[in-house]
């Protein structure tokens, strides 16, 4: 078959991909497979291959060259790659509801659409606004999915939070989707704009062997077609019979055409046909989250698009229109006026193909909220009089109507929350319009995804923050404070931006301050206090779920403490030789877990996998009773030793490579395992680390963007505190082992490191450049003041890092602040290897919170942190 995958990868190097969602919906590319091969595991690892020819990149050029059929193929992919124009991208989100046949069940799910990585211009596309700051959360129904974070070419890489498939709950309603960027949210609309409907005949085409995917209108591109249509319509041909979501359904495969009638409705449906895709574009108004159909208030816009998902002009399409359910005749949109009430069909025509769609137009509707508190709402509704709206009521939530005001009350005794209101909206016997309200009800508190009041005693978790929401009062000052229990010197204080917000927007905060103890410690726990007037209300997040009960391990058995859930739980080897460093799966029985028995093992940590928001916190065990157990500064003392006197191929340095890799591959503190620990204990052994790890790490930008920011958090040092003479003996180092021919990668590593953190001026000054560095002033100063705000200042740490000088910065004026002033300097002395009786690497405890202090001073204002360092690194 080497001619027809040749000639698939050619049209689909044609497509120029970006994820196989851009050419696996198009026949005349997927036809060249045999059948056989028509799969998701086929289309991914051809997307691979084109998007390395596409981006010039050498990560196949080995496999390219390991046999002469598929050199032969590449060869040729390479000549076409050299001709093609390369295409600007299409941003229409390439989101679809698939229908699945399992022998189970069947189901439906929508599924997210988002590419790996976006241009600036295609992101600001489909999120509606400009994109310029260095990471975007993206929710779906107050879920957080992904973010969208800014890389060192100036592209966003898409960092998934949750999977990307969603089962659909069986409303016909909309999503809702936003983003938070800087605690300010930002409705994302039109993102999903379609919705299965069980009421209503729907077309699918096939996406594998049991899975088909919703189409909008009524063909498509595909040979073969399927129509899911209630029982009450009826065909020539005969369907299927199933029941989905507790309701009968038909379900009806065919090719080329066919019609449905129901009464005298008569739809028409087609396959192997040119289609094309619309939007609607939403008017939905502000109180209203979610709905059924696409809402306006005026002359709605329609945008449509060709099979390519290129935006037409409006000469090559018409768009007609008429009340839904009437024998109107149908009017050009474009020569009406006055819009109909209620709901609206519309009829697209292109090219002589038809398409149907419904909006709803609720004119000047409005609803105002002239009472709201945690239990207890009035809504007004105004210019009602042409509609039936209706409100739902539910076993904790009662409604009574005078009029045109609605007056909801939460049953108390539930401690339940509504996050919606559901109701309806209709005239006559036209088709309603489902719609969920935003809540109307206010107080202070924490709730989760389905309403429930977080009691303050209740056990939160880094792991379980997903679809929790912060309630605050509108209108008035709420201010949540994050502090860590064991460690309360440093606090982040933020203004609750909005009536309902997202307690995974602060994750970052939360787990910034959680390590600043340590995170084997079972006493560490983060406290969030939410402040309004005089009332508070307090919360406490630790950084696992679960602990582990150790008191038979020397009869080699532990058990999760308190718990009967059922987590997966591995064992890895201590105190061993690097070869012998791997993931052993423990076997359980009954409430116990069995500790493994290998000859010559007998200390492990302890782990567990990462499972529906449930994690262990690793644990050390040990199955000798003769085992002699060393103090743990001791311990990772004697490990920097080692790191400081051994080379790279030595078995120590192979131990942190294994356990660093454990690490991140399992969602793992570094601070786990006492080797990798020890890497901060002075900057030489930091600085062969970096590149030591870095080289071994086939994602440069995702060690220098994810992973090296948390071992930074997690071990309390920065990797640009690091001697210059350090940094170049490393480099030498490394280069000895990997080859001179590899210089400019790894020390495009530092390059990349210090370019992410805004620091580049520091690279010049390591590789004895001229450097553009400025100068600190009042000027400067009062402006950081002004910046961060009283409350902000009154928290400061009191501890500040010792200098040798002051470079002619006025910090004595600004004492306030001396923190700010002093941490970049230190840091500068660090670079500069400045003799300094206190110096920033090794010390006891108390240097340990200086350095979580100077931390906290760059994240509190990084470019006034940036500028100070290259100040004193200027002025020495």
């Amino acid at each position: 078959n080497q001619g027809k995958y040749q000639n698939f990868l050619l049209a689909v190097l044609e497509e120029q991909p970006e994820t196989i969602e851009d050419f696996i919906f198009k026949p005349h590319v997927i036809n060249h497979l045999p059948p056989s091969s028509q799969n998701d595991i086929v289309y991914e690892n051809c997307l691979e291959i084109v998007k390395s020819i596409l981006n010039e990149e050498d990560q196949y050029d080995d496999l390219f060259s390991s046999n002469e059929a598929i050199k032969d193929i590449s060869g040729k992919l390479k000549v076409r790659k050299a001709q093609l124009k390369r295409r600007q991208r299409i941003s229409k989100p390439k989101n679809y509801w698939l229908l699945c046949f399992k022998k189970e069940k069947t189901d439906i799910s929508l599924r997210i659409g988002f590419a790996d990585k976006y241009e600036p211009a295609s992101l600001s596309e489909i999120l509606g606004f400009e994109v310029t700051e260095r990471e975007y959360q993206f929710y779906l129904n107050e879920e957080l999915i992904c973010t969208f974070r800014r890389m060192l070419n100036c592209n966003y890489k898409t960092d998934w939070f949750s999977q990307q498939d969603h089962e659909w709950n069986g409303e016909s309603v909309l999503p809702n989707c936003f983003v938070l960027v800087n605690g300010k949210r930002y409705e994302v609309h039109d993102f999903v704009q379609t919705i299965p409907d069980l009421h209503e005949p729907s077309l699918w085409n096939k996406f594998s062997d049991n899975e088909w995917r919703l189409i909008k209108g009524n063909g498509t591109t595909n040979k073969e077609g399927a129509i899911l249509f209630p029982p009450h319509w009826k065909s020539n041909l005969t369907p299927k019979e199933f029941s989905l979501y507790n309701t009968d359904m038909k379900w009806l495969i065919f090719e080329g055409e066919v019609q449905i009638t129901y009464e005298d409705e008569c739809q028409k449906f087609l396959s192997n046909v040119n289609s094309f895709d619309w939007t609607i574009v939403s008017q939905k108004p502000t109180w209203m989250l979610k709905a059924s159909m696409p809402v306006v208030q005026k002359k709605p816009t329609i945008i449509v698009y060709d099979e390519n998902n290129r935006k037409l002009p409006e000469s090559q399409y018409k768009v007609l229109l008429r009340r839904r359910n009437s024998r109107e005749i149908w009017q050009e949109l474009s020569t009406q006026l006055i819009l109909p009430l209620g709901c609206i069909e519309l009829k697209i025509e292109k090219e002589g193909f038809v398409s149907y769609d419904l909006c709803y137009n609720l004119a000047n509707l409005q609803a105002l909220y002239p009472i709201k508190s945690l239990d207890r709402a009035e809504i007004s509704i105004k210019h009602i009089s042409k509609f039936d709206l209706q409100l739902d009521e539910t076993e904790f939530l009662s409604i009574s109507r005078s009029g045109d005001r609605f007056t909801l009350n939460v049953k108390t005794e539930f401690k339940k929350i509504p996050t919606g209101v559901k109701g309806s909206i209709g005239i006559g016997s036209q088709k309603k319009l489902q719609f969920t309200m935003a809540p109307p009800f206010e107080g202070m508190g924490i709730i989760d995804k389905e309403g429930n009041i977080v009691s303050e005693g209740q056990q939160l978790s880094l792991y379980n923050l997903y679809g929790l929401r912060i309630l605050s009062p509108p209108g008035t000052e709420t201010i949540l404070t994050i502090k860590n229990v064991l460690n309360p010197d440093v606090r982040i204080s933020k203004e609750i931006p909005q009536q309902s917000h997202p307690l995974m927007s602060f994750r970052n905060e939360i787990v910034r301050l959680y390590y600043l103890a340590d995170a084997m410690d079972y006493r560490n726990v983060v406290s969030l206090e939410l402040k309004q007037g005089g009332s508070s209300v307090s919360f406490k997040i630790s950084g696992f779920t679960h602990t582990l009960n150790v008191e038979e391990q020397l009869n080699k058995k532990v058990s999760l403490f308190n718990s009967n859930d059922d987590l997966d739980l591995y064992a890895i080897p201590v105190n061993c030789s690097a070869n012998k460093i791997y993931l052993i799966p423990m076997l359980k029985e009954d409430v116990s877990y069995e500790i493994p028995s290998t000859e010559g093992l007998n200390q492990f940590i302890i782990i567990s996998a990462k499972e529906n928001g449930k994690q262990l916190m690793p644990r050390f065990v040990n199955t000798d009773g003769n085992y002699i157990f060393n103090d743990k500064e001791e311990r990772i003392e004697n490990y920097h030793n080692l790191l400081i006197e051994s080379n790279f191929e030595s078995d120590i340095w192979q131990q942190v490579l294994q356990y660093f890799k454990i690490c991140v591959e399992n969602e793992l503190p570094f601070s786990t395992f006492d080797q990798v620990r020890a890497i901060s204990k002075s900057s030489e052994v930091a600085a062969k680390a970096f590149f030591f790890l870095g080289m071994n790490e086939s994602e440069p930008e995702h060690y220098i963007q994810k992973t090296i920011p948390e071992m930074e958090l997690d071990l309390g040092f920065c990797f640009h505190w690091i001697k210059k003479e350090d940094w170049e003996n490393s480099l030498q180092s490394v280069s000895e082992l990997s080859g001179h021919l590899y210089f400019d990668k790894i020390f495009g590593l530092l390059s990349s490191y210090m370019q992410e953190n805004n620091l580049t001026e520091v690279t010049c000054f390591l590789s004895g450049n001229k450097m553009q560095g400025v100068n600190i002033g009042h000027t400067d100063i009062l402006g950081l003041r002004a910046g961060l705000g009283q409350r902000v200042l009154n928290e400061l740490p009191k501890y500040k890092p010792n200098i040798v000088q002051e470079y002619n910065i006025p910090i004595r004026e600004h004492e306030q602040v001396g923190l700010l002033i002093h941490s970049p300097i230190a840091v500068a002395e660090s670079i500069r290897d400045v003799p300094n009786n206190k110096p920033l690497w090794g010390g006891d405890n108390f240097r340990d919170s200086i350095r979580r202090s100077i931390q906290y001073s760059q994240y509190l204002n990084p470019e006034f942190y940036n500028k100070t360092l290259l100040h004193a690194l200027k002025n020495n």
